[in-house]
């Protein structure tokens, strides 16, 4: 049941703008907006080398335009290429940032915007998670579909000097235009479309779990988990299938709308944490932790997991209630198994880490804060059964 009585917020982009071919509109809808001045592209070297890049900057050009393109961000981005970005942009004179790419440059790119308006580096305002001000506008234009970045109101950013991943969540880094074309995605290679697009199914399922989920947050998340059932499979083994990209594109919009506020909860915590360890890329993390988050959640949310296996294409005709909720978990289970994703950390780290892996799940605040957003209190205990079942890739009674 939602929180009938708490106030929810709704934080999204000003304006987004779907639609095949549509990034060679950018600057109508630039200049729409009232914008004007220098753009700055925050993207990285295989965008720039694949000819993204520059389509994006023929298609700036072509109003006049001007522009700078800084092709130096990279996965799972950190503070030291964020501040390297900023002054770029501040050299080059930047009035607007265009995040061009993956979640990681999109991130990258949200804090460019502020350092344009706002003194300092990244880490100056890293720890509060937050900046004082709106800064320069920020557009995102997505290459793929997994974070939903460019309707969010956070940015993952790694802490270089100790690899915890740290983030920023606060209005002044939603981005005020988000242009998502799905021939962007095109040229995803199979292991990039099925890490995103596992970051993506993760979004939408813990949105579902997350105490302050409503009918808002519900509808979208479950039509983002049955478009990633029917298109994810078909994205990963054919990827120039366009239509399974368009879904691909609208299921990671839509859940990074639906998670906006009410959060995302158990699943993440475990990821982030084994991507601060073993730097397991974000989305692998995610898909490792999604089935056994959902057991852990299973107890208060039954009902939510049976509409997941339902979305998810299975047979729950005859089940009783739990039966139906544990096809979902079964059905996410298979789904990521289908796509390449085995749901087990075992390839990256060691199971006597547990211990310590357990101590960072509870009680570092950049993970805990994840249980702001969760129904379930996390204890040590839980968390020990959290990681070593998914070491084990044991749900259920089952070992995979």
């Amino acid at each position: 049941m939602f929180p009938i009585l708490k106030e929810v917020q709704y934080y999204t982009p000003q304006k987004i703008v779907f639609g095949v071919n549509a990034v060679d509109n950018i600057s109508q809808h630039i200049k729409e907006k009232g914008w004007s001045g220098k753009a700055i592209i925050v993207t990285d070297p295989i965008l720039a080398k694949n000819g993204i890049a520059d389509r994006v900057v023929a298609a700036l050009k072509k109003d006049n335009i001007e522009v700078a393109v800084f092709d130096q961000g990279k996965p799972e981005p950190d503070n030291i290429v964020c501040n390297e970005a900023a002054e770029f942009a501040r050299k080059e004179n930047g009035n607007f940032v265009i995040g061009l790419g993956g979640g990681s440059a999109i991130d990258i790119a949200k804090v460019v915007a502020q350092l344009l308006a706002l003194p300092g580096k990244t880490e100056d305002y890293l720890k509060t998670t937050s900046f004082p001000k709106k800064g320069a506008p920020i557009i995102a234009v997505p290459t793929t579909s997994g974070t939903g970045t460019e309707c969010t109101m956070y940015s993952v950013i790694t802490f270089a000097d100790d690899h915890m991943k740290g983030f920023f969540a606060t209005p002044a880094i939603l981005p005020d235009l988000a242009v998502v074309d799905p021939t962007l995605t095109l040229s995803m290679p199979p292991r990039v479309t099925a890490s995103t697009g596992a970051d993506a199914l993760s979004h939408a399922i813990e949105t579902l779990m997350a105490k302050q989920e409503n009918p808002f947050t519900d509808a979208i998340s479950l039509k983002a988990v049955e478009l990633i059932a029917e298109a994810l499979p078909v994205a990963v083994y054919e990827g120039d299938n366009l239509e399974a990209r368009v879904k691909m594109s609208y299921a990671s919009m839509m859940a990074g709308k639906a998670f906006n506020d009410p959060g995302i909860v158990e699943g993440h915590a475990l990821a982030h944490t084994l991507g601060s360890v073993y730097h397991v890329p974000h989305g692998v993390g995610c898909a490792v932790a999604l089935p056994y988050a959902m057991e852990y959640n299973m107890g208060h949310c039954m009902e939510k997991m049976a509409l997941i296996a339902k979305a998810l294409g299975q047979n729950i005709d005859g089940m009783n209630l739990r039966q139906a909720a544990q096809a979902g978990v079964d059905g996410v289970k298979q789904l990521l198994t289908d796509i390449g994703i085995e749901p087990t950390w075992a390839p990256f780290g060691k199971k006597e880490d547990i211990p310590m892996l357990v101590e960072m799940m509870t009680d570092c605040p950049w993970i805990t804060a994840f249980y702001g957003w969760a129904k379930r209190p996390m204890t040590k205990e839980a968390a020990t059964e959290l990681l070593t079942r998914s070491y084990e890739g044991r749900l259920g009674d089952k070992l995979y």
